[in-house]
């Protein structure tokens, strides 16, 4: 294993001599991860209370006095005009109201995304409801009719969700995504410049002429990309953490249709064993998707060609994480443990609710550790192939 660790050690002193790359790599994630992740939920949380606090004015039309007083409540300034709908479609005006035939038409740009208009119909909307409710309930009460017959009774919505699922809040749900990301992103520096690289300045001829088994060149190789993709990962999931913690300290939060709001922020809640499980997956899944990387590395002909294939293989690495967000609505079988990349997904998504269970976590591991073997074995037949290391 000596020799394995001298490959090792000299794919890792490569990698952080570029201080660029260091930086790119391992340091920018944690600075920009609270950034990007919940920089812009928060700035757009801001921007709804500062709208919804706002005085809107409202083109409308035919509109009886009640209803008048009730917009003027809402904070909203009604402005007779003749054609309400023409003047919200000019951009006169955020949203528009007329009365006909017992009806309110709202108008509203609602095809161009999250707009000022959309938050000012809500309120005309809440407004409108406010005065219906209102005049139902003196209609009650002239037929002698308690108001508390509309309500016979109230509905509450409690989560029920585990404490630990509960606290992770939307960063339980992001970290397996991430950190399957980084740990891409990461390991592809390595596999690319020890491979394609290589190639090209014309240093891997004399790597092959030392007396080193090809298969302790290819798991040396294959280490220092996991050791790299594992840096990555820990580097976004620390950035992930502190935005997290920050989203929390702030109250930001998502509104979501259902008026809910889902909280951006959260806390991982592991014991020692969760832990080293969430560890030990990430390591097994970075041993596999790191050979497949050295052996696509391998057979490019140049560190460009190299660079293309790794972006497919990161979309085919991303698609079954995009899969897990409806795991709720699937029946989970034995079987789905033994897909490769959606078994770890699984399991992280489990660790981190605390309802991992120990087959699940034995049929996860073993089957990864075994796609690493084959891709591992894979690359070493690459390795033997001199019409493939050798072309050009």
């Amino acid at each position: 294993m000596k020799r394995v660790y001298r490959v090792f050690w000299k794919e890792m002193v490569q990698v952080f001599r570029d201080r660029k790359l260091v930086l790119s790599t391992l340091v920018l994630p944690v600075l920009l991860m609270p950034v990007f992740m919940f920089g812009p939920s928060l700035l757009l949380d801001r921007l709804l209370r500062e709208t919804e606090q706002k005085r809107q004015e409202v083109a409308v039309a035919g509109l009886p006095e009640e209803a008048l007083q009730a917009l003027a409540k809402a904070n909203l300034s009604p402005v007779p005009v003749p054609d309400p709908e023409a003047a919200v479609r000019e951009g006169n005006y955020p949203v528009g109201l007329r009365y006909q035939g017992g009806t309110y038409r709202v108008f509203a740009r609602l095809g161009s995304g999250l707009t000022e208009g959309q938050v000012a119909a809500g309120k005309v909307q809440t407004a409108l409801q406010a005065l219906k409710e209102a005049k139902v309930a003196e209609a009650l009460a002239r037929k002698g009719v308690p108001v508390e017959a509309l309500t016979p009774f109230q509905v509450e919505v409690v989560d029920a969700s585990p404490e630990r699922e509960k606290a992770g809040g939307l960063l339980g749900f992001l970290l397996p995504f991430f950190l399957v990301v980084f740990i891409l992103s990461g390991g592809q520096v390595v596999a690319v410049d020890a491979t394609a690289g290589e190639k090209e300045k014309g240093t891997l001829e004399a790597l092959l002429m030392t007396p080193v088994p090809l298969w302790q060149l290819a798991l040396g190789k294959t280490l220092a990309t996991v050791a790299m993709a594992l840096l990555s990962g820990v580097a976004g999931l620390l950035g992930l953490a502190l935005g997290g913690a920050l989203a929390t300290r702030l109250g930001g939060g998502l509104l979501l249709e259902t008026g809910q709001v889902m909280a951006l922020g959260g806390r991982v809640v592991l014991d020692g064993g969760s832990f080293l499980a969430l560890f030990l997956s990430a390591f097994l899944l970075a041993l596999f998707m790191g050979a497949v990387m050295v052996s696509l590395g391998l057979y490019a002909r140049s560190f460009k060609e190299a660079q293309s294939y790794m972006a497919p293989l990161q979309l085919l690495a991303l698609l079954p994480l995009l899969l897990l967000q409806f795991r709720d609505f699937l029946e989970l079988e034995t079987w789905h443990h033994l897909l490769p990349l959606f078994n770890v997904a699984l399991l992280m998504d489990a660790l981190l609710k605390g309802s991992a269970t120990p087959w699940q976590a034995g049929l996860t591991w073993g089957s990864t550790l075994v796609y690493g073997a084959l891709a591992l074995l894979f690359a070493v037949r690459v390795f033997a192939r001199e019409e493939v290391v050798f072309r050009n």
